[in-house]
Order: structure tokens, then sequence, then C-alpha cells
């Protein structure tokens, strides 16, 4: 199976118009409705985190292209020297402040589609640049849910998905919360930050709070405790 949830809720969501008080969609043509939808269930598979480095590569290789500096408007390469970049929060400001990012005049409509679908990856991984109260709620919420599904798969006799087995640490530990920080969470926000530089100042630097939040709780016993408490 693939993207699971994501066709779950597009189905769901999706059914809800065939009822007329909410079908959003009844005045506009055919032709228009047919694209819309297609263009909904498209953008909602992307978020699929089996598919989020393809994605990365394809908006960094092919909207990439269209990203420039002030002064030659050529091309700059995307998350050079990012590990550095994080460690220098002086550095990494200016590389931000140097860039013009996309002109959304000059895009084709491939590449505004991949920014469409990157738009919808970065507000699906939202939570994680909301402020630390919101987002330890939402974390919590996220444990609960997974050690719920683990349950229901250790009854039918399947192998429990990672993080989804309540006598290990979930997503409330803070090891495992840092590492999808570091891996997934902070490269995309570099990402849609150096596509659209002071789109997302104050979501970025919330993230590195957020970020240092897990790393300082990366050795606590007691993770849910963490969360609800601190």
């Amino acid at each position: 199976d693939q993207a699971v949830y994501e066709n779950s809720a597009l189905y769901q969501a999706l059914t809800l118009t065939d009822n007329p008080e909410l079908d959003y969609a009844a005045r506009f043509s055919e032709d228009t409705k047919r694209l819309l939808r297609v263009t909904v269930i498209d953008l909602v598979l992307s978020t699929d985190m089996s598919r989020h480095f393809d994605m990365v590569t394809m908006v960094k290789s092919k909207v990439g292209s269209a990203v420039a500096k002030p002064s030659s408007r050529q091309s700059i390469s995307l998350f050079e020297s990012l590990p550095n970049r994080l460690a220098n929060r002086r550095d990494g400001e200016a590389y931000i402040q140097n860039a013009v990012g996309v002109d959304l005049q000059d895009i084709s409509p491939d590449q505004m589609h991949l920014i469409f679908q990157f738009a919808l990856k970065v507000a699906d991984i939202g939570h994680c640049m909301l402020p630390l109260d919101q987002h330890k709620f939402w974390v919590g919420n996220l444990e609960t849910e997974f050690f719920n599904q683990g349950d229901l798969e250790k009854e039918a006799g399947v192998p429990i998905s990672p993080l989804m087995d309540r006598t290990k640490p979930g997503p409330t530990n803070g090891s495992n919360q840092a590492g999808f920080f570091e891996v997934i969470v902070v490269p995309t926000i570099f990402l849609w930050q150096t596509l659209f530089p002071g789109s997302a100042n104050q979501l970025q630097q919330q993230t590195m709070i957020n970020l240092r939040f897990w790393k300082n709780n990366a050795c606590s016993d007691h993770q849910s405790d963490v969360v609800s408490n601190s």
C-alpha cells in the first residue's frame, strides 16, 4: 500500500463534497472541477513522507535554477554548506539576505506546481515551527495516535510500525524528535527560506528554538512528562 494516510484523508475530504451544502466547487465548470480535483489529490499525495527526499531533490534541481543572487542573477547552489550555516547563525542570516529568491514571473507551470507541492509539504510539518507549547501539544497528540495504532497492530499480529510501540521511545522522545528536526524539518524550512527569503524568518527561528528544546531533553527518562510539564 502507498500513501495510506494521505489516501484516507483525501477519500474522507472528497466524500464530504458529495453533500451539496459542502460542495464548494458546485458553481465551477466541469473542466475546472476536474482540474481542481486532480490538483488537490496530487498535492496531498506529495506530502507522503516516503517521497520527502525525492521532493526536496526535485525542488532543488528544478526550482533552484530560478533562485539568484541580487548582483549577478546567476543561479545559486541551494543548501551550500548547510551544516556550517546552522552552526553559525550570522553566516546563515547573511546567506539569506544575499539571496533574491524565486522570481515567480520567470518560472514555468511545472515549477509553479512543484512550489505548490513543497508549500503543502512545509505546512504538513508546520507544528514543528509553532511556539514551543503548541508544538509540544501536537507532538503529544501524535504519540497518542501512534501508540493507539501500535496497539491495534499488535492485536492483529502484524509488525508494529516504527515509533508506535508504546513499550519503546515514541515521538515525544527527545532524541527521536531531534533527529526528525535535523534530517527533515530544518533542511525543509531552510530550503523554503532560500526560495522565498523573508517569508519564513520567524518560522525558521522558532524551528531552531524547538530543536534546542528536544536536544536539551534528549536524555530524559520520562519523555511524556517532558511534553506535558516543561
